[in-house]
């Protein structure tokens, strides 16, 4: 529940006498004359009116005590001892102690619902791929602090018209439930394959590829599309550049690793390449940990009407990116790489 300073109070009772007493469009008034504040509506205004009448001003939160040898606490806590997975309501299922009792014990206590992070599988040989290349990547960095902001990290990501967004992310702000809604149409489904790329501050593309991503599209994209993607990209950051790929089938096809041996001669980083790329690794790629999340978030806010559509929506999020964003992605990754070999490869993202 919300509290109100005193001073606020005093002008709400203000505004409910220009009202006439009436409540409705008293809080009608005070959210118009006072839009950057916390906007009671007319059933609290009456409270707030009852509790200036008493000598209330401030709301008084009752604590709870729970102490040590409450049979309460010993019972639920006994329940966690036993099965750190269990719920609150199957503890109140199993002991009879009411739920909120059960929260507000394991908050006296300072427990907290940790949420699950979903991690790619790893072999064990791919523990060792990734403590070799972390191993490279910190060396290199050793001779120059600024050899990633130089490497070309890429990638290729899906866009469905059902996509799903982060609904945490999207707001409707109302005094009244707006029962926003979105409709999701599963019977004319599309999608759009997208490549991008981050060097040195700088977002490549989108490049929209038609169909699917094969090894004769991607030369076709590497010859024809990438070098006018660059045409922004300085002088210098060209000239010093590598360029990363991860291990899909079409990166590792023969005519796309013979064609990065002459565009990048010993300057790329892939499966194949002279520099090995770990397999299963999305978590070190900055278009996997940053890029394709921000991106779907921002397209799928509003449900894309067409192909066009989606289109002009990712290369407007695109366009919007900070460039010191896309820096910070370089410290990132050096800072993962570093959290890879602490846990001698193994996944860290649920540490970070």
């Amino acid at each position: 529940m919300v509290d109100y300073t005193a001073a606020e109070i005093v002008d709400i009772l203000l505004i409910l006498g220009e009202a006439q007493g009436v409540y409705r469009e008293a809080a009608r008034l005070y959210a118009a004359r006072y839009p950057d504040r916390q906007h009671p509506n007319d059933a609290r205004i009456r409270t707030l009116k009852l509790r200036a009448q008493q000598g209330k001003l401030r709301r008084i939160r009752r604590r709870r005590d729970y102490g040590d040898f409450d049979i309460r606490v010993l019972t639920v806590l006994a329940c966690i001892y036993l099965n750190p997975h269990v719920s609150s309501r199957d503890i109140e299922r199993y002991t009879g102690i009411p739920q909120r009792t059960v929260i507000r014990i394991l908050h006296s206590r300072n427990y907290h619902p940790y949420h699950i992070t979903l991690t790619q599988a790893l072999t064990p040989n791919d523990l060792l791929n990734r403590v070799q290349f972390c191993q490279w990547a910190m060396n290199m960095i050793a001779q120059d602090p600024n050899f990633f902001f130089y490497v070309l990290f890429s990638d290729e990501a899906t866009f469905k018209n059902t996509g799903e967004l982060n609904r945490h992310n999207c707001h409707y702000w109302s005094d009244v439930n707006p029962h926003w809604y979105r409709q999701v149409d599963n019977q004319h489904r599309w999608s759009l394959n997208v490549w991008c790329g981050i060097v040195n501050g700088y977002l490549i593309g989108p490049y929209f590829f038609e169909g699917n991503v094969d090894r004769f599209a991607l030369l076709d994209f590497l010859i024809n599309n990438f070098p006018e993607l660059m045409e922004n990209v300085d002088f210098q950051t060209r000239l010093r550049m590598w360029f990363q790929l991860d291990g899909a089938a079409p990166h590792y096809a023969v005519i796309v690793r013979n064609y990065l041996n002459v565009l990048f001669p010993n300057r790329w980083i892939g499966r194949g390449g002279p520099v090995a790329w770990p397999a299963r690794s999305p978590d070190l790629t900055s278009p996997d940990f940053y890029l394709w999340g921000y991106l779907k978030n921002v397209v799928y806010q509003e449900q894309p009407t067409d192909r066009e559509n989606m289109k002009d929506r990712i290369r407007n999020a695109c366009r919007a990116i900070p460039r010191q964003v896309l820096l910070n992605t370089v410290h990132e990754f050096q800072r993962r790489v570093a959290a890879c070999l602490q846990v001698n490869g193994g996944n860290f993202e649920q540490l970070l």
